[in-house]
């Protein structure tokens, strides 16, 4: 592998690896939305867009070499996954070979340690070229990637009077709220307006129902006799 192409890898891991920071960094400034004051949250998340910005452009202008090193990448990746085969094989023949009694315990070691570290060199290799090829797409990705802008939704009139509409009906059909003090809220009366007495909680309502069972008289409202329990019917 070139040394040059090695270096120009590194500097692209790099930047990528600082482009997901500032990202993040964006991400939680946006979540914690009384950490601070708003001037000074818009005046950090405007120096992170900018490095975010500036990180962006001198990755983009690793986009072409990236694209060949991608190539030579992968023209690598075969040749290596050719010689792990070979290894993987040349191990496999060894462990058959003692096996069946051509080499003794010493001999065994060190053949044997010979092939697993054969194959294990290989398989790292393998490993750090394949990271070198999605680290390289990764790149190749964001620069044909068309960012979207993101704008915040305005509410249209017709959302505004569809709210409008839901709070006046759920209005109509709740019962007053309550004060903190417990008072019933009452709305305001016009100058005008005759008052009406309040009802006299304390008045005694006359009991106009009367039991077919016992004849006890009851509320009106009532369902069921209070003296006897018998079912109570309209008259």
């Amino acid at each position: 592998m070139p040394k040059g192409s090695s270096k120009s890898t590194a500097a692209i891991q790099r930047l990528l690896e600082e482009r997901r920071q500032y990202e993040a960094w964006l991400s939680r400034i946006t979540a914690a939305e009384e950490s601070a004051p708003e001037h000074v949250r818009t005046r950090v998340r405007a120096d992170y867009e900018a490095r975010l910005k500036a990180v962006t452009e001198e990755l983009k202008a690793h986009a072409d070499a990236a694209r060949q090193m991608i190539a030579q990448r992968k023209e690598t990746l075969v040749e290596l996954q050719k010689k792990e085969k070979a290894a993987a094989e040349k191990l496999a023949e060894t462990e058959l070979r003692h096996e069946v009694g051509e080499y003794d315990e010493g001999q065994w070691r060190q053949v044997h340690k010979d092939a697993l570290a054969e194959l294990g060199a290989v398989r790292d290799e393998l490993l750090e070229v394949e990271r070198d090829i999605t680290r390289l797409e990764e790149l190749d990705t964001m620069v044909k990637s068309k960012p979207q802008p993101q704008e915040k939704r305005r509410a249209t009139p017709t959302d505004e009077l569809a709210f409008l509409k839901s709070v006046t009906e759920d209005t109509k059909n709740a019962p007053s709220p309550r004060r903190a003090s417990g008072a019933q809220f009452q709305p305001v009366e016009p100058e005008n307006a005759t008052p009406v007495a309040p009802a006299d909680e304390n008045a005694e309502v006359a009991k106009t129902l009367k039991c077919r069972e016992c004849g006890t008289m009851n509320l009106a409202t009532e369902w069921y006799c209070e003296n006897c329990g018998a079912e109570l019917a309209a008259l």
